[in-house]
């Protein structure tokens, strides 16, 4: 039965959810809560229904596009569009449609997906370009939670297993908090942390929304360690679906003898299983190993925890050659050598 792409209502949201939750080809990025926080970021948001013509929901999409103030740009579906990606010409015929939609905006240059897909590329995205940047990273590390905690830390390295021995006997705590004025001390570590590795991290006020609308949907906690009351790491995680994500994470410069950050995740872990998710995402790899990437520290650490390495094709745009044309000969024509 042929579908089509049609707007989504307020009433079918939580069906959306649920069905992005369920697939293993999306990501938090196509729930209603991710809507509602890019929204509040300023990027005009809507939300779109692959149905046949009895109506039947057979995928979805959140599609942002940002206000550029007259300025040229993509219209993103991060972690989607949700569709049945082993179908084929459906995938296919899907893809035709959201072209056609995101044409309707006359200031688009292109239309960036980014499903969870693994690589080699499907052939529905093989004349699709690699896009200059990935919205999430392109690889990553998965736990199986379907484990127990001993299953788990028994296929760890034993490093990471030594690592979280030493900060149970220096006597680190571990809270979860789920209140929005933590965001402040998060902040801090997340901004010491950046000194010290030379990551790059969003203004106070992403954060602000961020958490806010996180919390206010039951979507996420924070994990906080603390040694003699100070508060030394916290990491923030993401619920959706069947998948717990660890999204952001900071850590202060003092005791880190102490081990701080290894028994957050087992924290995290444990509450992820009591939510029924059955998969903690590390969110965020170098699978090539090489020692002078941006994420070879991480890398490392993240490795310790075994799991499953996760390598997906990446963000892919269909480019609008003749938008971009008219864009380029427009802009040769506004400067001053060409005028005179």
């Amino acid at each position: 039965m042929a579908a089509f792409w049609r707007p989504a209502q307020p009433s079918e949201f939580i069906e959306l959810d649920q069905l992005a939750g369920k697939s293993r080809f999306a990501g938090f990025m196509q729930s209603n809560f991710w809507a509602e926080f890019k929204k509040l970021e300023g990027f005009d948001v809507t939300r779109w229904v692959w149905a046949d013509s009895s109506d039947e929901v057979r995928g979805s999409t959140t599609i942002l596009r940002f206000p550029y103030h007259g300025e040229s740009g993509f219209a993103v579906c991060p972690e989607g569009p949700v569709l049945d990606w082993d179908n084929e010409s459906e995938s296919r015929e899907a893809l035709r449609g959201l072209i056609e939609i995101a044409k309707q905006f006359p200031e688009v240059l292109g239309l960036r997906v980014e499903p969870h897909l693994p690589i080699p590329a499907p052939r529905v995205l093989r004349n699709w370009a690699d896009a200059p940047t990935d919205l999430i990273p392109a690889d990553t590390l998965a736990l199986d939670l379907n484990l127990t905690e001993d299953e788990l830390l028994a296929a760890a390295h034993p490093k990471c297993r030594y690592n979280l021995r030493i900060a149970a006997k220096h006597g680190v705590t571990v809270q979860s908090i789920q209140d929005q004025s933590f965001t402040h001390e998060f902040y801090a570590l997340l901004t010491e942390t950046s000194s010290r590795t030379g990551f790059y991290i969003e203004p106070f006020g992403f954060f602000l929304n961020l958490v806010g609308t996180l919390f206010k949907h039951n979507a996420a906690e924070f994990f906080v360690s603390r040694y003699e009351g100070e508060v030394l790491a916290a990491i923030l995680v993401v619920y959706f679906g069947n998948r717990a994500t660890y999204l952001y994470g900071g850590s202060s410069s003092r005791h880190r003898k102490v081990m701080p950050v290894y028994p957050l995740h087992v924290a995290a872990m444990n509450a992820a299983r009591e939510r029924h998710c059955t998969e903690y995402d590390m969110y965020g790899i170098d699978a090539s190993e090489r020692r002078d990437h941006l994420y070879a520290g991480i890398t490392r650490f993240k490795k310790q925890w075994g799991g499953r390495v996760e390598r997906r094709v990446g963000a892919r745009d269909y480019v609008f050659y003749d938008r971009l044309a008219d864009l380029v000969v427009k802009q040769i024509q506004s400067m001053p050598d060409f005028q005179s």
